[in-house]
């Protein structure tokens, strides 16, 4: 990735970002207000500026009366430019499925805009890595600009597969046996309280009491939730996974400050985790304000993460050895 960098120059101004509206199947959405891209505009080889739509009101991403975001927004805005400009720019077909490999942000202060982001940009960078015709590998990294103010920066990988491509790597060795995975069905599982892994809606809440002899929780899915699951999905999306490592982590801290945010979180997906058996969620503290996460399936690690968080504090970016920056 560090020769995708987007080096330190001026930021692209919002006007370059006029371009076309955005629609949902583009960034692989069901609702138009799930869409968070307003337009996007190439203003280089390989380089666009992508203007955001961020709502103000959300079920999981919400904006404080100072305009202060929930951090995470940051990761599924990634998430859609990448799908978007691997579309429109890149000739990947509508049909193909994306598989996401892995996603890091560092923010250097809080994410703020004045509203409806109106004044909030992706400076990205996306290309399609050399190797196999057939196979659409791609890699991205991005600065977000609020106010022509540069407050963060990004990194994803993923892969875009054929149907058919799909469908063999999604069933390689044959259909799971539920049996291999222990853990309680859905329907038995006991919700934390809302407050205590920072949501104000009990349908967001992702995780359950644990086994009693575990530090770690159980994964609720609702796959009927208009956010997290607001398009059909074969397995568990790796934004679920996201939010409740942020839950799990928030979940380790029930001290915090009321402004604790995740300030950078960079996280791996391993292997596609089925609907139906149980997931288990393991968050231990690794320092001051930070993390390390993991989502299991059984014994099959899934997803892990690391993630550092605190409370507001513009001007300080926080740091993990080996992350890996724009």
């Amino acid at each position: 990735m560090h020769d995708l960098a987007i080096r330190p120059g001026s930021a692209p101004r919002t006007e370059a970002a006029a371009g076309v509206h955005v629609p949902r199947t583009m960034v692989h959405k069901t609702a138009d207000h799930e869409v968070l891209l307003a337009s996007a505009a190439r203003i280089a080889a390989d380089r666009y500026a992508v203007r955001l739509r961020w709502p103000d009101t959300h079920l999981l991403h919400h904006r404080g009366a100072d305009g202060t975001r929930d951090s995470l927004i940051v990761a599924e805005t990634m998430r859609q430019a990448g799908i978007y400009l691997s579309h429109r720019f890149h000739d990947v077909p509508a049909d193909y499925a994306f598989v996401l490999h892995r996603f890091d942000f560092r923010l250097t202060e809080p994410v703020r805009d004045r509203g409806a982001g109106t004044d909030a940009v992706l400076d990205i960078q996306i290309r399609r890595e050399p190797g196999n015709p057939r196979r659409f590998r791609m890699a991205s990294a991005a600065w977000l600009v609020i106010g022509g103010r540069r407050v963060g920066r990004a990194t994803m990988e993923w892969d875009a597969f054929a149907p058919r491509q799909y469908a063999m790597i999604r069933h390689r060795g044959g259909a799971p046996d539920p049996g291999q995975y222990a853990g309680p069905a859905q329907s038995a599982l006991r919700a934390l309280p809302a407050a205590l892994v920072g949501r104000d809606r009990p349908d967001a809440v992702l995780l359950a009491e644990g086994p009693a002899a575990a530090r770690g929780w159980w994964l609720r899915m609702d796959t009927g939730h208009p956010a997290l699951f607001d398009h059909g999905s074969d397995h568990v999306p790796g934004m679920v996974m996201v939010e409740a490592f942020r839950q799990a982590v928030l979940a380790r801290t029930p001290e915090r400050p009321a402004d604790w945010t995740i300030r950078h979180l960079d996280v791996s997906f391993h292997a596609f985790g089925e609907l139906g058996p149980a997931v288990s969620i393991a968050a231990e503290s690794t320092g001051p304000d930070a993390f390390q996460v993991v989502a299991r399936q059984g014994t099959r690690p899934l997803a892990s993460a690391r993630v550092v968080g605190g409370a507001d504090e513009p001007g300080v970016v926080p740091v993990l050895a080996g992350a890996a920056g724009c």
